[in-house]
This record gives C-alpha cells, structure tokens and sequence, in this order.
C-alpha cells in the first residue's frame, strides 16, 4: 500500500513542493494538492486584454535572477521545464515631473549633492552586504547596531542627510518592499536598496507569460493529483500517526456544498500568510503551534496592480526600459510590459502600487484607479491619455509580507515545522518564511521536503523507540523527542550492517586510500597530517591511514568494540566521547567522522563544537543522512542505533551554525570528487546519491584558498 502526502495550496509554493517530494521520495508515495480555487498558480496570473492581441502579468511582477552570483535553482527549473526567459532592465526614476535616467540626470536636476549622497549611500550598503552574503540571506550588523533592530526608515535617515537623496532611494525600493519603510526592519531594507546596485541580482521574465510556469510544472507532476475546488477547512491528527484532512466540495446545480475527509501520513500547508488563519485544527496543541507561527509572521503588505492598454508605446522615446520607478502613490514601480511581452502596435503600462496607497485605494472602483495611474505621468507625458484603450485592475491585499523571514530569523526547522514535537507530521511552505520571492518560496519547499524525508523513513521503516531528550543532568531539554532504531550492542559488530563480523566487514565500507584523496581533492593536502578517525570501532581503520604516512588516531565510546583494539592500535585508539574529547585545541588538522549520528539530538551541537575545537583544518562528514537512497538504507541496515536523523542539508545547517563553513568545492574540484567516489564505488547505489551531495560533506575552519594541487 503506498503512503500519502497531502498539499494544501496549489499555489507556486504548493506546485514546489510536489516537485520536490516527487524528485526526493520514492515510487512507494503518492501526493495529492488540494487547491480551493478553479485553477493552480496562486499569485502567478497572466491576463489577455478584450481589445487587443496584448498579454500581462496581473500578479507575480517579476522573477529573480541570482545566476551571476550561485547557484539559481528556480531560474534552472524554469529552464529545465522548456520555457525562455526574458531579461528585465530599468534605471529610471521619476520625482515629479523630473525624469532622471542616470547619474548625470540626477545631478543636472537635483544637484551635485543629491547624486553624491545617493552613490555614498549605495556604496555603504554594498560594504555592510557583499554579493555572495545576499545570495546567502545573511544577517548584517552595522555601526554596531543590528539593521534587524531599527526600521529601514531610521536607516535611511541615519546615514543619508540629503532629503532629496532620501526620497530618490525610497522611491527605488519601496514597490519591492510593499510597506512603509517604517513598518519594515534596516535589515529587510538594506536587502532592497541593493537590488538596484550592479552585482546583485538580475530581473527576468517568463516568455509568454510567467503563468507558463505554473502551467508546466503541473503538467510535468506524474504522481500528484491536484484537485481543484476543494478548499481545505480542517486538519487534525488520527491516532498516533495519520492526519485527517478536511476538506468541501461544491454543490452541483444547486445543492449544497459537501464535506469530504481523507487520512494522509504527512500534511504540508502551502498557502498564503494570509489563508492560514482560515484553517481549523483539531488538537489544542497543534492549533496554539499554527497560532504562534501565523502570529510571528502577521506583517502583511499590499499591491494593487493597474494596467493601461494604450494604441502606443507613446513613453518610450523619453524613458527607456522594462521599467521606471516613479514617486506617485508613495513610490510605484510602472513597467512596460511590451519590453517582455509581444504587444503589437499598442502600449501596456503596469503599475505596481504598493503599501499603505494599495490598501487606502483598494476601495476605489476600477475606473477611479485607472485614471489616478494616468494622472501619475509625468507631464511631458500627460499626452498619452487620449491613447487609452482599455485598462483592468487586480487587488492583492496582505499577499506579501512586510517583514519577510521575521525577527529574529528562526531555525529553519521551528519555521517549516511548527507543530514538530506534537505533529511531526505536519510542515509549512511559504514565501514569508524566505523572502516573499517566488525563489523564497521553491527555497522554503525544498527546506520543508528535506525535513519530511526523515519523518517518511521513521514512517517507512516502522515506528521507533520515542526516548524523551535529556540534558546532561538528566533532565528534560529542549528539541522535542528524538528517535533511536534499536541500539549499538555487540550484535551490531558481529554482524556489522548485515555484513558479518565487524574486522571482516568494514572494508566495505570504509577506505583509506579514499578518505585521504578527498582530503587532497577538497583541501589539497598530502600526507603527512594529523587525522583524528571519530567513531573509530577497533582502530583497525588506523592501520590503514598509517600505512599513507598519515598520523591518526581514533576516538570511540562504545566500550565492547573499543576493547577489542589490537595492541598494537590501542596507543592510538582512544576510548572517550565527542562531548568531551580527550584533545587540545587545534590537535588534528582533518577530522573523519562516521558516528555523529549516534549521539541524542540535542547534544549533537556539543559534539560539532569539540570537532570544531579540535580540528584545525576542516572536517569530512561521514554519517547515515534522511536523504540517502532508501534501498541503501534498508539494504545496509543503516538506520541501527540512529538517533539524530537528518539530510545532508540539515547537517551542514549544523555544522554552519557551530563555526564550520563549506569548503571552497569549485566545479572542477567537486567533479574530480566525485569521479573518485564513484571509482571508489560510492555512488548512488552505494551512498552518495550525486555529485551535489559532498558540498555537504566537506566543511573547513577557514574557507581554503589553496591552488589546486589534484
């Protein structure tokens, strides 16, 4: 019988999320997205005015390039489903009836002063914030003051004195931010003031339409229903594991609507912000956990868009561009959406109204907006009305968040799983919880589905032991319960993950000669060096590294296999716990580590930090991981005295947060890592699923500038 997955949203955030469970879990699954609406896409709508043969976009603006920076995994999805995009450019912004499309306008029309202020500031922002620290989402500090502390308006005013300068940088950022800048934090702000500093990020569009995506993405699930017209209304537990979904369907020529329920192993909520309160739950402690997350991230923001079909593109010869920012309605970005989209012989402007002006507006009928956004050009332009067509609106009211990831930013785990002591199978998806972009919202769906990985193999593989967490005291902490399959006796060793005895067994699954071409290929050090082997068994594993020139030594807790260490290892081999290594500080230049799995949950922390205490180098992560093949799993009995389950995306956030950073694996060198694991016969039948895995797995003190040495 196959387990099930429900989705509620089919929005972008719901569509990701079916994606990803689709890539990441086996054909013993199958997913269903529950969509209230008639049609999938959410936030992503494009529209075909009546009068014209002209497209544009009624939602989602626009899309977010980061490719010039890392790694872009949306702009590679789209990619990969066949669709092309369309680069987005615009410098201009409009105060008033002054159109300043560069640095030279600016300081012709509002002064040399002005345009000193705007560049000092700009570059500033790019001081406190590098373009590799946006691409991570970092936090920044500055002047000793947390940007995440004060409001982006107190920013503004504190480092730019020039009120005209203010105004222009305003102007630039605030359709992006969708608030004031006084309902936002420095930091949140900061974020959008670089957007248009070069380096940064780059804009796109979907050609065609960026409805196309959502579109492709649902034809190319194979094993996920979506049901539209079926709005969920309930969620709550049923016995110890299954979760009741709840749920209406329409009546049909007059009958009344019909509630239907249906049982799921694990529930992911991907709605919107402001659709989360219209659920109801079923368990008091699951509803104050959705209660307290709805509540941290209950900072809603707001866009009117207002499009303008006109017989031509009369704007052009004066401003340039896909885009121009213009200070009417506290700041609006208006777009040009011929420059994407084929539009003829007409003109379509789109303005993107924002803020506390979308709210204010939002009662205004659609013929007051469309001539407000008219009278907004500036007057050089004012002759454009007598080309109006046709023009439609679209209301999008606490669609965005004003403060997107919250303050302070939670562990990633509080923020997709809420509920995760009480309902370990319940998950949130959400673009608020990265930073209300359609990239955030694909980042939060693959976050949520790492996390369902570990819950779907406690699920496959049966039910554990639940042991409550103690701390070293022996009382409880904090991190709800963790999960061990069965225990490390002296069972384990004998018949060593079903390979037999343990000295005769771990050849199989260990190599020397390996780990020290993976020490060379991602540091690009040869022996000799000092290796410290964590959760060594015997020590037979020494002889081997010896036998390189490699100066070793073992650490193992597990009293019946350390006591059967030669004597000729047993100087090496050391009986001791990573909680408390027997070590100096900095004793060992690379750490190989096989057993941080072993340790309870919420010590796992402890242990990392005495790693890091004492390597000096860097460290090779070892460990059984959630996201590793089940057949591999099951096959090697892998899951035998686990008790920290987790991806090896979750385990590299641990190791992150205890001082580590990802050694620098460029292409060339992550490719001849891989071509060695797989000689190694290491690969995706034996262990590392694909190339892209051992990023996490190699992580070092200090970021490594060696020249390649491979």
């Amino acid at each position: 019988m196959k387990l099930r997955a429900a989705i509620v949203g089919g929005g972008p955030g719901g569509l990701m999320t079916a994606h990803h469970l689709e890539n990441k879990f086996g054909d013993d699954w199958e997913f269903t997205i529950f969509e209230a609406g008639s049609r999938v896409g959410g936030k992503i709508v494009t529209r075909r005015f009546a009068t014209a043969p002209a497209i544009y976009e009624a939602g989602v603006a626009e899309l977010y390039d980061y490719s010039m920076i890392g790694e872009d995994p949306l702009k590679e999805l789209i990619a990969g489903l066949g669709l092309s995009t369309v680069p987005m450019e615009g410098e201009t912004v409009v105060i008033g009836d002054r159109i300043l499309r560069s640095p030279s306008d600016i300081e012709r029309l509002c002064g040399r002063k002005t345009a000193a202020a705007i560049e000092a500031f700009r570059e500033k922002c790019a001081e406190w914030m590098s373009p590799a620290e946006y691409y991570e989402n970092a936090e920044v500090d500055a002047l000793d003051v947390s940007l995440g502390k004060i409001t982006a308006q107190e920013l503004l005013e504190r480092e730019i004195d020039d009120w005209t300068a203010r105004t222009y940088i305003r102007v630039a950022a605030r359709s992006d931010l969708a608030t004031e800048l006084h309902l936002t934090n420095g930091s949140t702000g900061l974020k959008n003031f670089l957007m248009d500093v070069p380096g940064y990020i780059g804009l796109y569009s979907v050609e065609g339409g960026i409805e196309r995506f959502p579109e492709a993405l649902s034809a190319r699930l194979t094993r996920t229903r979506i049901r539209t017209n079926r709005r969920v209304e309930r969620i709550g537990r049923v016995g110890e594991r299954e979760y009741r979904i709840t749920y209406c369907v329409p009546g049909v020529g007059g009958t009344p609507p019909e509630r239907r329920f249906e049982h799921y192993d694990l529930v992911v909520i991907a709605l919107p912000h402001n659709w989360l309160s219209t659920l109801a739950w079923d368990d008091e402690r699951l509803e104050g956990a959705m209660r307290r997350h709805i509540a941290f991230y209950d900072r809603p923001a707001h866009y009117l868009r207002v499009t303008l079909l006109f017989e031509e593109p009369f704007w052009r010869p004066t401003i340039p561009g896909s885009w121009w920012m213009s200070d009417a309605f506290g700041g609006c970005c208006v777009y040009d959406e011929g420059s994407r989209h084929d539009a003829g012989e007409c003109g379509v402007l789109n303005w993107l109204i924002a803020g506390t002006d979308a709210l204010a507006m939002a009662n205004l009928d659609d013929r007051q907006l469309l001539e407000l956004a008219m009278d907004s050009l500036p007057g050089e332009l004012h002759f454009g009305r007598d080309l109006f067509i046709e023009g439609c609106v679209h209301r999008w009211l606490a669609s965005v968040n004003a403060l997107p990831g919250g303050f302070p930013v939670p562990d990633l785990h509080v923020s997709h799983a809420p509920a995760r002591d009480s309902h370990p199978g319940i998950f949130v998806v959400g673009d608020y919880i990265f930073d209300s972009t359609l990239n955030g919202a694909l980042d939060s769906a693959d976050c949520a589905t790492e996390l369902m990985l570990g819950q779907a193999l406690r699920i496959r593989f049966g039910e554990p032991d639940v042991v409550k967490n103690l701390d070293v005291t022996g009382n409880r902490a904090g991190g709800g319960p963790f999960f061990h399959f069965g225990q490390i006796d002296r069972t384990y060793f004998e018949n060593y993950r079903g390979r037999g005895n343990y000295d005769h067994a771990f050849g199989e699954f260990f190599d020397h000669r390996l780990v020290a071409d993976w020490v060379r290929l991602a540091w690009g050090d040869v022996p000799p060096y000092r290796l410290l082997d964590a959760g060594s068994a015997t020590g037979v594993t020494l002889r081997g590294f010896h036998s390189l020139g490699i100066d070793a030594r073992g650490i193992e807790n597990n009293r019946y296999i350390h006591a059967r260490t030669a004597p000729d290892l047993i100087s090496n081999n050391h009986f001791g716990s990573l909680l408390n290594l027997p070590f100096p500080d900095d004793s060992f230049d690379f750490v190989y580590e096989t057993c941080l799995c072993h340790i309870s949950e919420n010590r796992v922390d402890q242990a990392i930090s005495e790693l890091f205490r004492v390597a000096r180098k860097g460290i090779i992560f070892g460990s059984v991981t959630s996201d590793m093949s089940t057949d591999v799993i099951h096959r090697f009995d892998l899951l035998k005295g686990v008790k920290t389950l987790g991806t090896w995306w979750e385990w590299s956030e641990r190791f992150l947060d205890r001082g580590f950073e990802f050694a620098d694996l460029d292409p060339v060198r992550l490719d001849r890592l891989w071509e060695r694991t797989l000689a190694a016969g290491k690969g995706p039948d034996d262990w590392f699923p694909d190339a892209e895995t051992l990023r996490y797995c190699f992580f070092s003190r200090e970021r490594s500038t060696h020249a390649d040495q491979a």
